[in-house]
């Protein structure tokens, strides 16, 4: 190939001699460098301008949230109070402090509980923080909730025996104030009727949820001082009489649903008072003059005594959704707390005057539990109604 052919090519990128090289060189490399400046200046500038939006998609925000969040502490603040206001609750309730004056109930699960010398209705947490008194009336025993959440009292005054109904909004009427004589235990049956102990004239009542009341049993029945009603699973209707029994001592009744009645157990006994069931259908009885709880198989067998320790003139008990056994204590004031094994846990909780009987507030978003369901066994919770 000819040598001009060779020194006259110039392909790109290809220099055609050393000098040419050295002499293009530092114009190829200023070119390349303001290149590289022209690029990184670019690079700046977009960078400043992102910079610049984010700060200030961050002060719009920013300004949003402080313009928004008053607004959202008030609607927090308001659905605080409607909550806390509504039907099953108020402000003071919910603290722990409840009004005598409404009586409105609180929204979470709670024990309400007779002090028949004091003249109130108290309320405690789970935990056993007294919540304060319900309700002010004469000589309150027997008490259970219906599936609306009204509250049903029944006040040993003689001077006017009767029984009191408490709405969820506090207001108090009489549910009935006849057919009574020295009423005691109340409990709900399946229908909705309601179920009183006439302690003095040894009958049980049915009232029907209008407040028509007919007698379900009495002394010819084997009734001798009713005091306490509990339904097992089969809608059975136990009564434990306190002078019932050969001795003298106390028996426990039981009764179909149409009213066939028939001695369930009549030993172990020393003044019987309390009834409650257990999930497995046994029945625990106490016994006022020995201080002790005494357990029955569902077929009427004498298990023993259950507890002993920490009972002082026991009357009243329930058994919560956990199995734990739960009894008043007239003796001492107090309710102590028993495990599902007979455990003592010690005083739950120390109580007015004559503390007397139990029953168990569980509220729902929708609706309130069945004490009938639950006292007849029915309901997960077991009966915790008297």
């Amino acid at each position: 190939m000819p040598a001009s052919v060779i020194v006259g090519f110039k392909p790109w990128g290809v220099l055609s001699s050393p000098q040419s090289c050295i002499a293009d060189s530092p114009l190829r490399i200023s070119k390349m460098f303001q290149h590289s400046r022209n690029e990184i200046r670019h690079v700046r500038i977009s960078a400043m301008r992102n910079i610049r939006r984010l700060r200030s998609s961050l002060l719009r925000l920013q300004t949003r949230l402080f313009v928004a969040a008053p607004m959202i502490l008030l609607l927090l603040a308001a659905r605080d109070i409607a909550v806390a206001q509504n039907v099953t609750g108020n402000l003071s309730a919910v603290s722990g402090d409840l009004n005598i004056a409404d009586g409105v109930l609180p929204r979470t699960k709670a024990i309400y509980q007779t002090n028949y010398r004091s003249d109130t209705v108290e309320v405690f947490s789970f935990r056993g923080s007294d919540l304060g008194v319900f309700a002010s009336l004469a000589r309150p025993t027997g008490l259970v909730f219906d599936d609306a959440g009204n509250l049903y009292v029944s006040s040993d005054n003689p001077s006017g025996y009767s029984i009191l109904k408490f709405t969820p909004d506090g207001t108090r009427s009489i549910f009935a104030d006849s057919g009574l004589s020295s009423p005691h235990a109340l409990v709900f049956d399946t229908a909705g009727n309601l179920y009183v102990a006439n302690a003095r004239n040894n009958t049980v009542m049915k009232f029907t949820p209008a407040g028509v009341g007919t007698v379900f049993a009495d002394r010819d029945d084997g009734l001798l001082t009713p005091i306490d009603l509990a339904f097992d699973a089969a809608g059975n209707l136990y009564v434990s009489n306190a002078f019932g029994g050969p001795e003298g001592n106390g028996n426990v009744l039981r009764f179909t649903p149409d009213g066939v009645g028939s001695v369930f157990a009549d030993s172990g006994f020393h003044r019987v008072y309390g009834l409650a069931f257990d999930r497995d259908g046994n029945l625990y009885v106490s016994n006022v003059d020995s201080s002790t709880i005494e357990k029955f198989s569902p077929t009427g067998i004498d298990l023993g005594v259950f507890a002993s320790a920490g009972l002082n003139k026991p009357l009243g008990i329930i058994f919560d959704g956990f199995g734990n056994l739960f009894a008043c204590n007239q003796g001492n004031r107090t309710i102590e707390k028993f495990s599902p094994t007979g455990e003592d846990l010690g005083v739950f909780a120390n109580t007015g005057g004559g503390p007397h009987f139990m029953t168990i507030f569980r509220p729902s978003s929708l609706y309130f539990e069945s004490e009938a369901l639950k006292s007849a066994g029915k309901v997960t919770g077991l009966q915790d109604s008297k």
